[in-house]
């Protein structure tokens, strides 16, 4: 598994916990906010955040799909 891959699998899990979701409705907001796209566009900087950063920023670009 690529090092991407596995960072957006943490992504997802961390996203989980943090929002006290199920694991489908991590999937179902991940796919309407485009978020996987997301993730692995940004890596190369997410990658290096803490989680509140990265969870903070998720929320953040979630926010601002939902705004457009």
């Amino acid at each position: 598994m690529s090092k991407e891959a596995t960072f957006l699998i943490y992504c997802m899990e961390r996203y989980r916990y943090n929002k006290s979701l199920s694991g489908a409705e991590v999937s179902e907001t991940f796919d309407k906010y485009n978020v996987y796209d997301y993730i692995l566009s940004f890596f190369e900087s997410l990658h290096t955040m803490g989680e509140p950063l990265i969870i903070q920023d998720i929320d953040n670009y979630i926010a601002s799909e939902n705004a457009s």
